[in-house]
C-alpha cells in the first residue's frame, strides 16, 4: 500500500507540472491548479509546496506558480538526446514558405499538446495562436486535434474525458463537440478547426504516424479564416499532405551511428 501511495504522489506530481507549465508566461493561482486537477486545496498546496522546494516550480509575489529554474536546467539536459525540433525544421519552413502562413510542429505530452517548433510564411497577417514551448489540452488546436484523432479509440475517449474541465476555456469548446471534431477529421485524412482557441482563425493538421500507425508528432498549418478559403486550403493540405510523408520516411530511417 505504501508503494502505491508514493506513486500516486509522484504521478500527481507530474500533472501538476504539467498543469503549470500549461499556464505559461502568465503563470497559475491555486484556484486555477484546484479546479484543472480536481485535487482537494490541501493536497494541491502540499504538493506545489513541494515542486518548489525541489527547485521545479516557483511562486511569484502575487501567489502565481511558475516552472522553476530546475526545470529549465532539465529541459536543457534532455534537450541534448531529443532531435525531433531539428530533424523537422526543414519540412516546417518549407510548408510555412510554400503555404505562407504559420506552421506549428506539436508532440503529445500526457494529456496535452506541447508545441516544439512554430514557423511563419510571407503573408503579412500572422497568427501567433501558440507560442513554442506552450502546452493546451490535446485536440485544441489544429496539431493537437490531429494527434488525438489518431489515438486509439479507447484512449481518445478516455483524453477527451479527462480534459473536459478544461476545454471551455478554450473558445468554448466541449467534450461532445471535440467528439465530433475527432470523427470529421478520421473521415476526411487530417484535421480541421475554426474559432477555436482564437476567433477568426482557421487550422489544418495532419499526424506523422510510426510504423504501428500511432501519432509521433503533428504538423498544422493556421492563418485567418478570411484567408482559408476552399481553394487556398486545398493548396495547403497538399503542401501538408507531401511533407508529412516525407518526413514519416524521414523518422522511420535508422539513426546514424556514433563513434
Amino acid at each position: 500500500m505504501k508503494n502505491q501511495a508514493g506513486s500516486q504522489t509522484v504521478s500527481r506530481a507530474i500533472e501538476l507540472l504539467r498543469l503549470v507549465s500549461s499556464g505559461g508566461r502568465a503563470g497559475m493561482r491555486l484556484s486555477a491548479v484546484v479546479d484543472a486537477s480536481e485535487l482537494s486545496r490541501p493536497t494541491a498546496h502540499r504538493l506545489l509546496k513541494e515542486l518548489i522546494d525541489g527547485g521545479l516550480l516557483m511562486r511569484s509575489a502575487d501567489k502565481r506558480y511558475f516552472l522553476g529554474q530546475f526545470a529549465y536546467e532539465l529541459g536543457l539536459s534532455a534537450a541534448a538526446h531529443f532531435h525531433l525540433r531539428d530533424l523537422c525544421a526543414p519540412f516546417v519552413e518549407r510548408i510555412a514558405n510554400e503555404t505562407g502562413d504559420t506552421v506549428f510542429l506539436v508532440v503529445r505530452s500526457g494529456a496535452d499538446s506541447f508545441c516544439l517548433d512554430r514557423q511563419t510564411g510571407a503573408y503579412p497577417v500572422k497568427v501567433f495562436s501558440v507560442e513554442v514551448g506552450n502546452r493546451q489540452p490535446l485536440g485544441v488546436g489544429a496539431g493537437g486535434l490531429a494527434l488525438l484523432s489518431w489515438l486509439p479509440e479507447k484512449e481518445r475517449q478516455a483524453m477527451i474525458e479527462r480534459n473536459s474541465a478544461r476545454l471551455p476555456q478554450h473558445g468554448g469548446l466541449t467534450a461532445p463537440h471535440l467528439a465530433k471534431l475527432v470523427e470529421e477529421a478520421r473521415q476526411q485524412g487530417h484535421s480541421r478547426i475554426v474559432d477555436f482557441a482564437i476567433a477568426g482563425v482557421t487550422g489544418v493538421g495532419m499526424p506523422v504516424l510510426d510504423t504501428a500507425g500511432q501519432p509521433t508528432a503533428a504538423l498544422s498549418v493556421t492563418s485567418i479564416s478570411m484567408r482559408m478559403t476552399p481553394q487556398h486550403q486545398a493548396e495547403v493540405l497538399g503542401v501538408l499532405g507531401r511533407e508529412v510523408a516525407r518526413l514519416k520516411t524521414a523518422l522511420m530511417r535508422p539513426a546514424p551511428a556514433v563513434h
